[in-house]
């Protein structure tokens, strides 16, 4: 009963998000992941939200998604030694799961104009999981774990901003995005005997937590430039469980846990869109600062009773990094534009992952292309949109250092070594109505 109670309540893991990964719609992923020239297109909100100042009419679009996942098979590795064995000193070997799940996503946003002409605008967004508000799976302590894709974009979002213009060039947004710092606390009592049966309670609270948002944009004759600063967001859990058995009384645990559930880095964006007689040149670097990432690890921390605290061996090497993006809109027809783009996304995780642990990620280049379509309907401005991407993770061989993670003689779990690498596949449809 405890461990159920605890695995429901804490089977977390730490996640980026979509829009970051994927893109906020189908006519800013097609782009590499991107703002777009049309300052009327609300999915431009989540990385040129000071572009909503210059709003005139309410616009809203929706996006569904789909992202498949696949990574490189890890087969005959040491699967379990005395860190994590249950005799205390017998070698296994096995294989670790890298068959993750699809996740299905969908995103809508909102421009909603204020009435007068120089009071600006807000710019809502929210992204979320389809048919739930958000799933988690932290996946496996101990083995080979590409701890960014396991549930990464299984959560609900949401970004609201209020742009202001400065005249006719320029605007400045503010806004936040949410996240939530929980706690929880449960109880068991276990009956052996036949006078009475087993109880439990729990009891969880949840606070909300926002982090800024702020953005400035410039709107030239042939070219737009903008700049946003993202806060980060870290989103934890904490829980204390109790458990004894009463008849007879042994206590059994008493113990806290900790787990980062969720966690967004710093952003840095700065970007430029230059119109052409008949094409668009997007480009865009983004700054991420990852220092405070934790591995996805639940920590058991000893309160009392009899459970021994969790063995910390991986120290995760955390780097910040540098992301370019490149973008081409091109239009076919008066109506059509095809859009193609190219982006480069380097690995938080620094090292070569020989050390104790298994947390697993590497360096990865995506590409993607989608079409746009626009048409009136009943007087409405209306845009459809497809996008596709694939992102290409670069392999790279991980070969596991000698003795067991506690020093003692043996090997690693994930000895000998492993490649990690792959790739995901990610398709999206969209439409933009303006009223």
């Amino acid at each position: 009963m405890k461990t159920i109670l605890l695995c429901l309540l804490l089977s977390f893991n730490a996640h980026a998000s979509f829009p970051e990964f994927f893109g906020s719609g189908a006519s800013t992923s097609s782009l590499g992941n991107q703002a777009n020239r049309n300052i009327l297109d609300p999915a431009n909100s989540y990385y040129a939200p000071a572009f909503a100042a210059w709003a005139k009419k309410i616009s809203i679009s929706a996006q569904t998604a789909v992202a498949a996942p696949s990574f490189n098979e890890i087969t005959g590795i040491v699967t379990e030694n005395s860190t994590n064995g249950q005799s205390g000193s017998a070698t296994e070997t096995g294989n670790a799961n890298t068959t993750y799940d699809e996740s299905f996503n969908t995103a809508i946003h909102f421009l909603l104009p204020l009435k007068e002409d120089t009071a600006g605008a807000l710019a809502i967004s929210v992204f979320a999981p389809i048919g739930r508000f958000a799933e988690t799976n932290s996946g496996d302590p101990r083995l080979p774990e590409y701890s960014l894709y396991r549930a990464r974009y299984r959560r609900t979002q949401i970004h609201f901003n209020y742009g202001l213009p400065l005249g006719e060039r320029w605007a400045v947004s503010l806004g936040a995005h949410v996240g939530f710092q929980a706690s929880a606390r449960v109880n068991t009592q276990v009956s052996l005997s036949n006078n009475y049966g087993s109880s439990g309670s729990a009891k969880t609270k949840i606070n909300p937590s926002l982090g800024g948002i702020l953005s400035v944009a410039y709107n030239g004759d042939n070219h737009l430039s903008y700049f946003t600063f993202q806060q980060e967001m870290k989103s934890n859990i904490e829980a204390v469980a109790t458990g004894e058995i009463t008849d007879p009384s042994i206590s059994l645990i008493n113990v806290g846990l900790d787990n980062m559930v969720y966690y967004d880095p710093h952003i840095i964006r700065i970007g430029t869109i230059h119109k052409f007689s008949s094409f668009d040149l997007a480009l865009s670097l983004e700054y991420q600062m990852w220092e405070s990432y934790k591995a996805p690890i639940i920590t058991v921390k000893n309160l009392g009773g009899s459970v021994r605290a969790s063995d910390n061996y991986e120290s995760l090497t955390i780097r910040n990094t540098i992301n370019p993006k490149i973008g081409l809109s091109y239009a076919l027809a008066d109506h059509i534009r095809l859009n193609t783009g190219l982006f480069y996304r380097p690995t938080p995780f620094d090292g070569d992952f020989s050390g104790a642990g298994n947390t697993i990620d590497t360096d990865a280049v995506g590409a993607s292309t989608g079409l746009t379509y626009g048409f009136k309907l009943f007087n409405k401005d209306i845009e459809l949109s497809g996008a596709l991407q694939y992102h290409h993770l670069f392999e790279e061989t991980v070969t596991k250092t000698a003795n067991q993670e506690n020093g003692s003689a043996g090997q690693k779990i994930g000895a000998p070594g492993y490649t990690i690498g792959g790739h995901v596949l990610m398709v999206m449809g969209g439409i933009k109505v303006d009223f």
